[in-house]
């Protein structure tokens, strides 16, 4: 199962970058993944989850592949979480 969310906006990519690491911090408290910066791809590592989420100017890409029956019965839980927090921070910013 994959999660696939992409937004455009009208953000410089610095103010882009900070929001990304905003969203992941996030994420890493509410389910325990970890990230880390690759180049200009914020990769996103779980027991249950692996992706990314890519910021580049214009467009912000967040993709998460869950792995595992019980992720897959919560994916939609978690897509319309990450999707409502994206569009309150792109809105607030």
């Amino acid at each position: 199962m994959t999660i696939l969310i992409e937004r455009n906006h009208d953000f410089p990519l610095d103010d882009i970058t900070v929001l990304s690491e905003k969203i992941a911090g996030e994420l890493e408290q509410e389910y325990g993944l970890t990230w880390a910066w690759q180049e200009n791809k914020l990769l996103i590592n779980h027991a249950s989850a692996r992706g990314f989420l890519h910021s580049q100017e214009g467009k912000i890409t967040i993709e998460l592949r869950l792995m595992g029956f019980a992720a897959s019965l919560f994916a939609s839980s978690i897509e319309s979480h990450i999707s409502e927090r994206l569009d309150q921070l792109l809105l607030t910013n």
